[in-house]
This record gives structure tokens, C-alpha cells and sequence, in this order.
């Protein structure tokens, strides 16, 4: 594999963090606020490269005031930036209370109208090419069967869920949390051992690699037939937007580095812990010289 391309949204987060989450209908005062670029895409993308890949980050954004925020941004996070603009960029509105726990809406925008067409003189050659659904899906089979012959190994993260079956059946790994495991598989997860019995399930549906994120529970991978628990790292956690796609930016980086399957399970856990210690998705997410001291200590 040559390298990493993460094909999807592009946000503009808005995040108020409150000692609790407001209920319907009541208004409450917000502690702080913070505003970020953000999007699953964006967010994977900012987690490669911090892990030490320079990843091309493909996606679409508004011509409006956030857009030159956002690729402010993430140019200073060293990404290969391949963007389109058109519409108004996507906003993620993200209410976090003090445990940690949130509430997001988001408004899709630019990425809602985001087309393979948009991007048909860029070649997915030998690379880890990475997925997420806030994209329309139609874009992510195209990107999927117009590279099919050369060489990738497409991960799929398949978030917000979307049981397309011919993205899964053509994504060499998918990545699918607690919720969309047991969506996919048709079970209910309530322990380490359900979440196993879910990725064979899945495995067996999909003929591919699978990782279940089990959150602050750890993660389980099941390559090959191979089922491995990867338990957690522990924080003290205030804020878990972003930590799923800091996960797979962090796999996706180490697994291209090593190919290591534990081994950058285990660093994926460490990142994704890391993230949670502070406010909002990509701001928070820790460096690689961070989660390899604590790889070495452990």
C-alpha cells in the first residue's frame, strides 16, 4: 500500500458543553463553546495525519465563510487537501454534558450533493482508501467500482448506518460501533462475548475483516477468522465526540506502517481514548509520539 485517501464529509462543528443536556423544549445556559471543522471525513483524515501518514483527504465544502475556515485548518493538520465546493458547507450542532455523553445534529450541506463525477481525474491506486456514509452512498460505489481492479483495500466506517450491501460486500474492513454491529448482525450485543458472536455473524455475511468499537468496553477484531478482544485504555473522559474516527485514522495509519493487525488495534484503543480527554472531535485527538510513550510504558 502506497498510501491513505479518506473519501467523505467535511463539517463545520459548533459545540456547547453544559453541565447536562437540555430536555424537550427547555433552554439552558452553555458553560463553553468551541467551533471546529469536523465531519466524519475530516476527522479520520486529521487522525492519520497526526499518527504520522500524510493522508489526501477527498470531500466537499460550500463557497462560503466556514469553507475558508475549514481549509485554513486543515492545511495546518498537513493533509493533501482534493476539494470541490458548491452549495453551503455542512454544520454539526454537538451538545455535550459533563459525563461526556452528546447530542448532534447536523445539517449535510455541500456533502449532501457530493458526486464521484466531482473528483473523476483522481486515481485510487494501491492505497488505503477509508469511507464513511454522511456522503451520499451513490458516490461510495462509485468510487468503490470505478477502483475495484487497482489495488486498495477500502475501509468502511458505516456511519450513520445505511445496510448497503454492495458497499459492505466490496469494503475489506468494516468498522461498524456497538449500534451498528448489532444492526448489521441482527443480534444484541450486551457483552465482550455478543460482540464477538456479532463480528462472525458479520463476517460470514460480508466475506470481510471486521472491527467492532465497543467504546470505553475496548474493541474486538476478527480478520481471517482470527477473533482477538483488544481491551480499552483507561481516562477520565469529558467529551467522546470524534473518538470513533480517531480510532480508524489511527488503525488506518498503523496498519499501513506495520500491518500489524494487534498492534494497531491496540494503538487505535490508546488514540481513541486520548481523544475523549478533551473538548471536541479532531482539536483533542493525540499525536503519535503521545500514543507510542504509552504503548512503551504498558
Amino acid at each position: 500500500m502506497q498510501g491513505i485517501k479518506v473519501v467523505g464529509s467535511i463539517n463545520m462543528d459548533i459545540i456547547m458543553s453544559s453541565a447536562r443536556l437540555p430536555e424537550t423544549g427547555e433552554t439552558i445556559k452553555a458553560d463553553k463553546y468551541y467551533m471546529y471543522p469536523g465531519g466524519k471525513g475530516a476527522n479520520q483524515a486529521v487522525s492519520v495525519a497526526r499518527t504520522g501518514v500524510k493522508p489526501q483527504l477527498i470531500g466537499k465544502i460550500g463557497n462560503d465563510y466556514f469553507a475558508e475556515m475549514i481549509t485554513n485548518y486543515l492545511r495546518k493538520e498537513n493533509l493533501d487537501l482534493c476539494l470541490t465546493y458548491g452549495d453551503k458547507t455542512g454544520i454539526a450542532m454537538i451538545n455535550v454534558e459533563s459525563s461526556g455523553k452528546n447530542m448532534i445534529t447536523v445539517y449535510p450541506g455541500s456533502n449532501g450533493n457530493m458526486s464521484y463525477e466531482d473528483f473523476h481525474n483522481i486515481e485510487l491506486k494501491n492505497s488505503i482508501v477509508m469511507f464513511q456514509q454522511e456522503i451520499p452512498l451513490k458516490t461510495i460505489r462509485d468510487f468503490i467500482s470505478s477502483n475495484m481492479e487497482n489495488g486498495n483495500l477500502f475501509i468502511t466506517d458505516p456511519s450513520p448506518f445505511s445496510e448497503d450491501s454492495y458497499i459492505l460486500e466490496n469494503s475489506g474492513i468494516l468498522t461498524p460501533n456497538e449500534t451498528e454491529a448489532q444492526l448489521i448482525a441482527g443480534c444484541t450485543i450486551n457483552s465482550v462475548e455478543d460482540a464477538k458472536k456479532a463480528s462472525t455473524l458479520i463476517s460470514g455475511k460480508y466475506k470481510n475483516n471486521v472491527i467492532i468499537k465497543l467504546g470505553s468496553r475496548g474493541s474486538i477484531s476478527n480478520f481471517d477468522g482470527e477473533i482477538k478482544y483488544h481491551k480499552p485504555y483507561n481516562v477520565k473522559t469529558v467529551d467522546t465526540t470524534g473518538a470513533g474516527d480517531c480510532f480508524n485514522g489511527a488503525f488506518a495509519s498503523e496498519f499501513l506502517r506495520t500491518g500489524d493487525v494487534d498492534k494497531s488495534m491496540e494503538f487505535a484503543n490508546i488514540a481513541a481514548a486520548l481523544s475523549t480527554t478533551g473538548y471536541g472531535a479532531f482539536p483533542s485527538f493525540p499525536y503519535r509520539n503521545q500514543i507510542i510513550s504509552i504503548m512503551e510504558y504498558e
